[in-house]
């Protein structure tokens, strides 16, 4: 560049600005600074943080609005791909530029003084040739591309990650492996730090204290870690050469952030990170996600190996008809087939897993003369009770009169149902007084020390009973696991969700599946499947369809209902201190978004509210408006630009979860 007496210096301040205009701000220097640096700035009567995005010579003089840089914080402090990938994620995600970034700068701790390590690593991993020639196929694709590979494929996916990382390292490129769930770090690293010295292994979670995140970090920027193993945070990371990105359980719904802006999806911020650093991204799975099987149809990602298919589900299972045991007077969780089960495991000295669905806790009602679920007529969900003693449905807003019947016999006294891990753990302990027990879920998961004490006791054999959520079958299999319970099945259901069957059924097919070292083991696992409505049609699926004939009947309704993969799911969420207010604000939006999309002949689907919901805990109540699109590369610019436009106070959530 050539010297100048001044340069003007784009600055993105770290503060949350209305979208809609340019996050960018232009500041002066006496010197050049580098894209990426951190600086102080002045901005209006306060002082703050900014990153520099752009530097040019300033022509002519200087205007008198236009401010000095105050001082450089850190020069580089973000890297060319980790400017790219913030101002694509606040794009995307309707976010302030300034709050993405804070995603990219974690607390800097200045880094103690280099210790010199003398840990080695003599383990040889060895491949199968099969296992290989998968390797080869990936490592031959070219920069930029989306590989498939379920793990399932393989006789050691272990094996094929660390060799894959051997490859990329010996070329002297960083890999990045990204996992759901922080609960599945510390066997990862365990198995790492068999072939790799501990120093060129960086962990990226949010459990680490400030001092040890810091430092993991500055040893991605420099380059001294080849492999990153993280959650969905080590997408930010300032890699020095990244080399590949591997997505682990991919169908993993934990990969969406939907607590806080920016709502982002860690799946597709992957592709936009593999198509701004020009590497190459696999995701991985052992039963794949019904929109990686559109995006495998599409040829949008590349097949490493041909999936392989599972048989029809429900001859592995053992149904329990919950509705039986309400009969029989059992109003524990357990029923009596699993109670006996569970003795059976403890007397041949075996392990138990007994899985709960994160939703555990939301009741649904049972007719108390019939035991029928009190189902929508109209969407097939179950109802939720209201305040005002009525019931309705969360997914197609249905209401019933305020003194509802039973539909199937007409009774009018119904018992709600809600089953959660701390009532399971508290039924488990009266029974079988001298079992080791672990709970795993969400409350006592919250710690680093909590967290590898887990790994610990399964990898040990610690455990005799596992109790827990989603999280206790993505991670290392008990070793002697022979049975596993699912407590609550109806939970996963009759959530409003379209994806509720899709969930269910990777669940159960992961447990069938589920590896093991003992093949004996394997051959003698029980599946036992509790539930109030084993005549569903989700049972008479399982049943009769294998895998892939299941995956193209889900894709089918899918298409025809017009939901993801083949729309664009979009949600915004309006707030207001009334019901009133934020109803009204919702129709209001509503209204406007369905006369541009009508006028600009816009294929969509709109759902607007015709009540709101208060949150707990806080004093303000909620609207959720639904649109449905064609799923393109990037919103129509007419929709992008109204949503820019739309008022702070309302929350836009690309890509929900579930229409709640």
């Amino acid at each position: 560049m050539k010297k100048s007496e001044l340069y003007r210096i784009e600055v993105a301040p770290l503060l949350i600005l209305p979208l809609g205009k340019s996050p960018l701000f232009s500041y002066l220097s006496k010197d050049p600074i580098a894209p990426g640096s951190l600086v102080a700035i002045s901005f209006g009567k306060r002082s703050l943080e900014g990153v520099v995005f752009g530097v040019a010579p300033l022509p002519g003089k200087a205007p008198i609005w236009m401010k000095y840089i105050s001082k450089i914080v850190r020069e580089k402090s973000l890297t060319p791909s980790q400017l790219a990938l913030a101002l694509f994620m606040s794009e995307e995600y309707f976010t302030s530029l300034g709050k993405v970034l804070k995603h990219f700068l974690p607390k800097y701790i200045l880094p103690k003084k280099k210790e010199t390590s003398l840990s080695t690593s003599t383990e040889i991993v060895r491949l199968g040739k099969s296992d290989n020639e998968i390797l080869e196929t990936f490592l031959a694709m070219k920069s930029g591309s989306i590989s498939y590979l379920q793990t399932s494929s393989l006789s050691d996916f272990d094996a094929f990650l660390v060799k894959l990382t051997k490859k990329l390292a010996t070329k002297k490129e960083q890999t990045l492996v990204i996992v759901p769930e922080i609960i599945l770090l510390p066997a990862l690293e365990t198995l790492f730090a068999r072939y790799f010295p501990q120093e060129k292994i960086a962990l990226v979670q949010s459990k680490l204290s400030d001092g040890l995140y810091s430092k993991n970090w500055e040893r991605i920027r420099s380059g001294e870690a080849s492999i990153v193993l993280s959650t969905r945070q080590g997408l930010f990371a300032p890699f020095q050469n990244l080399g590949a990105v591997i997505v682990l359980e991919e169908q993993d719904e934990s990969y969406k952030q939907w607590t806080m802006s920016p709502r982002y999806d860690a799946r597709n911020v992957a592709k936009a990170l593999v198509r701004e650093s020009h590497v190459k991204l696999i995701f991985t799975s052992g039963i794949p996600s019904i929109e990686s099987l559109s995006s495998l149809k599409k040829e949008e990602y590349s097949l490493l190996h041909p999936l392989t298919l599972s048989p029809p589900l429900l001859a592995s299972l053992q149904i329990v008809n919950l509705r039986l045991e309400r009969f029989r007077k059992n109003y524990s969780p357990l029923s009596q087939e699993l109670i006996t089960a569970l003795q059976e495991t403890m007397n041949h000295k075996e392990q138990a897993l007994l899985y709960i669905h994160r939703q555990g806790m939301d009741a649904f009602s049972v007719c108390e003369n019939c035991k029928n679920i009190f189902r929508c007529p109209k969407s097939g969900h179950v109802l939720s009770s209201t305040k005002e003693g009525t019931f309705k449905c969360l997914g197609c807003h249905y209401t019933t009169d305020s003194f509802p019947g039973c539909p199937q016999c007409g009774h009018l006294t119904f018992r709600h149902v809600g089953f959660g891990t701390e009532r399971i753990e508290r039924e488990i302990k009266k029974l079988f007084p001298g079992a080791r027990v672990f709970r795993a879920d969400g409350a006592t998961m919250r710690t680093e020390k909590n967290i590898q004490k887990f790994h610990t006791d399964v990898s040990s054999g610690n455990v005799d009973i596992l109790i827990g959520t989603q999280m206790v079958i993505k991670g290392q299999t008990l070793p002697k696991l022979s049975l596993i319970g699912m407590i609550d099945t109806d939970s996963l259901l009759s959530f409003p969700d379209f994806r509720a069957d899709e969930k269910l059924f990777q669940t159960l097919t992961r447990f069938v599946v589920q590896d093991t070292k003992s093949q004996e083991m394997c051959s003698k696992r029980r599946v036992i499947v509790q539930t109030f409505h084993p005549e569903s049609t989700f049972f008479q699926r399982i049943g009769s369809l294998d895998s892939k004939a299941f995956g193209e009947r889900i894709l089918a309704e899918r298409e025809d209902l017009f939901y993801p993969p083949f729309s664009r799911l979009i949600s915004i969420i309006s707030q207001g201190k009334t019901e009133e207010e934020s109803l009204k604000n919702a129709k209001k939006i509503g209204q406007n978004i369905e006369t541009l999309l009508t006028e600009r002949h816009i294929r969509h689907r709109l759902s607007i509210p015709n009540e709101a919901k208060k949150n707990i805990g806080k004093k303000i109540f909620t609207c959720r408006t639904l649109i449905r699109i064609p799923k393109e590369k990037s919103l129509p610019e007419d929709l992008q630009v109204f949503l820019e436009k739309i008022d702070m106070t309302f929350i836009i959530d690309i890509d929900p979860l579930s229409f709640l």
